[in-house]
């Protein structure tokens, strides 16, 4: 299954921008994240959102999170999603099919990781 989305994911436009996305959510989805690049986990990666600004990283880290519902994106602070991805990277939330998920995108809109809600 996670390949499968992995796949589906793949096939967005490489110069998607968080505009590009239909209508953002609300709001970040209280969940664990479990993430993955190129086809593999990526258990560094993983999160859990706790409310609507705090989060655990994958060493149960609290840090910060600030969600932009009007392009949907989302920026890190503190814990290990804080730098995780290289200058110019964001971090765009989503709900494809109505499934929570963070894509880490380049500067050009190619997807770097993505991160799924565990559960449904």
């Amino acid at each position: 299954m996670k390949l499968a989305l992995y796949s589906a994911a793949l096939l967005l436009s490489a110069a998607a921008s968080p505009s590009a996305w239909a209508q953002s959510p609300a709001a970040v989805r209280r969940a664990a994240y479990e993430c993955w690049a190129n086809g593999q986990a990526r258990m560094l990666l993983n999160f859990t959102i706790k409310s609507a600004a705090d989060y655990l990283d994958s060493d149960n880290k609290p840090g910060k999170y600030r969600y932009d519902a009007a392009t949907g994106r989302i920026t890190f602070q503190g814990g290990g999603l804080d730098g995780a991805m290289p200058a110019g990277f964001i971090a765009v939330y989503h709900e494809p099919k109505g499934h929570p998920t963070v894509s880490f995108r380049s500067p050009r809109g190619a997807e770097a990781a993505f991160c799924e809600s565990v559960g449904r």
